[in-house]
């Protein structure tokens, strides 16, 4: 009977475990989501992408980035992470030479590759057992 409720208990705090990882990625990963989704916003129809609300988010994505990072990569393969890590260091550098369609196009990428994240990272049986 002993063995029947320590496998039990383990089985719970396994449970336990992965339930806190899926709510974890999922925050992290629409935190992400919707900062780039809100700067794609900002950023349609402007040529000039050098103004203060751009940097400022930007800055802020950067650092909710570097904040969740190394949680993420517990968690998932450090490369496909890096992916996304060298997106969001290229809008920097475009708002600094006002590369519109680079930066445009950064975020676009950064959305699609968080949204990929969500798919492979999810909850799932496979994730599960």
């Amino acid at each position: 009977m002993k063995k029947l409720i320590t496998i039990i208990i383990v089985v719970l705090i396994l449970l336990g475990a992965v339930i806190f990882e899926q709510i974890t990625i999922n925050n992290y990963l629409n935190e992400i989501q919707d900062m780039t989704e809100e700067l794609i916003t900002i950023s349609t129809g402007t040529e000039n992408i050098q103004t203060d609300e751009i940097r400022e988010k930007v800055a802020t994505l950067k650092e909710t980035w570097i904040h969740h990072e190394e949680i993420l990569c517990i968690f998932a393969n450090h490369k496909d992470m890096r992916d996304l890590c060298i997106e969001i260091q290229k809008l920097e550098g475009n708002i600094e030479v006002n590369q519109y369609e680079d930066f445009t196009a950064s975020l676009r990428v950064i959305y699609h590759l968080a949204d990929d994240y969500h798919k492979i990272m999810g909850t799932s049986w496979q994730n599960i057992f």
